[in-house]
């Protein structure tokens, strides 16, 4: 099996480092304090959750995740939270019992899942008053069983396209309430989690505590790489590791993927060399991908990303020297041009650190875009 992961979590022993984090959202769930993750996509949040996940099971306290990406509305909502909870607590459980007498009112409807066939639960409900009372109803019910019960929402930005006016204030107001249930909000739009968490005007502001999440320490994660590439009876030159680390910038999916590639081309000597094989291999494979951005933004959009992917980090965007050296026009227009590219989220701002920067989110367009001519 290749232990370098890049679509799920499995195991621990598959997890690199985290550990600091998971002393933080531990201590946080001890207290009943709610956490809320801020960092830059793909950098490992929902792997982190489903370890935290892993660990509290081991505990024996009930935790839920629910991804709440492809929900529409606040009918949507109810159903995942419904659905997970009567996963987690199978009806021949007490609790399991105790929820299907408490939904019985929403009419709760069992089906199979088109894909794995596994039983799902979904709620009957069309009335906008009860739809709105459906989410506190669930939530008090759980709270009611005077058991810790932790529960990890991710993509919580999504809560802003409902086309609900006041799903925030429903949400936050039911949360007040509760006694025994501690949550993690995760997504990976991270403008909209700053406007829903740090806006003042907003429900959920100071209602949680922050995790800003970074990227894992260099030597942590080579002395991970290279245990996983020598315990499968591979060799590896430390120079080669250093390389995997700078083509990635240490970014988690990134660096996985790339391992992950070197590791399924089954060459048990990794060198340099062989890394910047795999790497043009990948590329090529995204070149369509890459092509496809170029289509969608302006002239004037791609000329900066080529420009940032150039420097890899810019920390003084509006300075003549940079404008200058990539014939960006004026200050006015980089400003403009930037802002645009942030909210797309194919520049992403590191505001997190004592130097403030600004790179290429995808680190694999910006390998593509720093050497394409």
């Amino acid at each position: 099996m290749n232990p370098f992961l890049i679509n799920a979590y499995r195991e621990p022993y598959l997890f690199c480092d985290r550990v600091s984090e998971i002393e933080t959202l531990m201590m946080n769930i001890k207290n009943q304090s709610h956490t809320t993750f801020f960092a830059q996509r793909r950098i490992g949040k929902t792997a982190l959750i489903r370890h935290l996940g892993h660990l509290l099971e081991q505990k024996k306290q009930a935790f839920l995740y629910i991804d709440i990406y492809s929900t529409q509305n606040l009918k949507d909502f109810s159903n995942i939270l419904a659905n997970a909870i009567y996963q987690s607590f199978p009806e021949k459980q007490s609790i399991g019992k105790k929820f299907w007498q408490a939904i019985t009112s929403l009419r709760p409807v069992i089906s199979a899942d088109e894909v794995s066939g596994t039983p799902q639960l979904s709620l009957d409900i069309t009335h906008p008053d009860h739809i709105e009372r459906t989410v506190p109803q669930i939530l008090n019910f759980l709270d009611s069983q005077n058991k810790p019960i932790v529960i990890a929402i991710d993509e919580f930005q999504q809560i802003l396209n409902y086309p609900e006016q006041n799903v925030e204030a429903i949400l936050r107001t039911s949360i007040q309430t509760l006694k025994n249930i501690s949550f993690i909000f995760s997504g990976s739009h991270q403008h909209m989690m700053h406007e829903i968490f740090n806006n003042h005007k907003r429900p959920f502001y100071a209602g949680t505590k922050s995790i800003n999440l970074q990227k894992i320490d260099s030597e942590i994660y080579s002395e991970f790489i290279l245990r996983h590439f020598t315990q499968h009876k591979f060799k590896v030159d430390p120079e080669a590791l250093s390389y995997i680390l700078e083509l990635t910038d240490g970014h988690t999916y990134y660096t996985q993927r790339l391992c992950h590639e070197v590791f399924n081309h089954n060459v048990k000597k990794v060198n340099r060399e062989l890394v910047a094989e795999v790497m043009r291999k990948i590329i090529r494979d995204h070149e369509a991908i890459f092509f496809q951005y170029r289509n969608l933004v302006t002239p004037t959009q791609w000329k900066l990303m080529k420009a940032v992917a150039t420097e890899h980090k810019v920390y003084q965007p509006y300075a003549q020297a940079f404008i200058y050296k990539y014939e960006l026009g004026t200050s006015a227009n980089v400003k403009r041009t930037l802002l645009s590219m942030v909210d797309k989220e194919l520049i992403h701002h590191q505001s997190v650190t004592d130097q403030p920067y600004y790179e290429i989110n995808d680190k694999f367009l910006r390998f593509w875009l720093e050497h394409k001519r």
